[in-house]
């Protein structure tokens, strides 16, 4: 919705400026030291339209033009980025004097998504997985920015900060030619709270492990 100028003629008829003659201009003859010279200013009569409306309307105070609420459709090309213009040809403010309308200029911006991060026409996004999938490989489904969902098997051992990539599957570019690519970055969540069997069987699969604190290396403070 866009506030725009729409053209009113609700006023009493038009009729040329007598000041002026319907010039615009107010032109004078002085006597100099160099002989005569001719100066103009704008006529304030008419305030250099040339024109005259003796009652002027009520609504637009005789400027011929009032400020109203309107709703535009717009369609947003895809892979438009962030502050990007969309230009709609002659749906600005209508011109003086009964001239043409101007163009109306659209600023994009697009919000800010809980999920999913862009960067050029790529997708970025963090898909959080267990240890046992983490540890033992899975296949996962990965929902897409239009909806959809893509299964994507994760191989055993992937470690915390992985990042897969599935071509194809990001932002189409502006010009249409190219699609970007859906990049996620595994994050291996671990349990805050444990059954008496889940630590059993965690304590069981350390003791298998011969599981030790990592050795630290010594710096050159000792």
């Amino acid at each position: 919705m866009s506030a725009t100028e729409v053209e009113q003629n609700l006023g009493t008829t038009v009729e040329t400026c007598k000041t002026c003659g319907g010039t615009g201009q107010i032109r004078q003859i002085q006597s100099t030291l160099f002989g005569q010279m001719q100066t103009s200013r704008t006529c304030t009569s008419c305030g250099g339209t040339g024109k005259i409306i003796k009652e002027n309307c009520e609504k637009c105070k005789g400027k011929g033009k009032v400020k109203k609420q309107t709703k535009i459709s717009v369609n947003i090309p895809a892979g438009i980025d962030d502050s990007q213009t969309v230009v709609l040809r002659n749906e600005g403010a209508p011109g003086t004097n009964g001239g043409p309308k101007g163009d109306l200029y659209i600023v994009v911006h697009i919000k800010h998504h809980p999920l999913y991060v862009r960067k050029d026409i790529n997708v970025l996004c963090d898909i959080p997985v267990t240890i046992t999938q983490a540890s033992l490989g899975s296949e996962l489904e990965i929902p897409m920015v239009d909806g959809s969902k893509e299964k994507y098997k994760i191989p055993e051992g992937t470690q915390t900060g992985t990042k897969f990539r599935i071509k194809q599957k990001g932002f189409t570019s502006i010009n249409g030619r190219y699609k970007g690519d859906f990049i996620f970055t595994v994050i291996v969540q671990t349990p805050k709270k444990l059954t008496k069997e889940q630590r059993d069987l965690l304590e069981k699969l350390a003791t298998t492990m011969n599981e030790q604190p990592p050795v630290r290396k010594k710096g050159i403070f000792g």
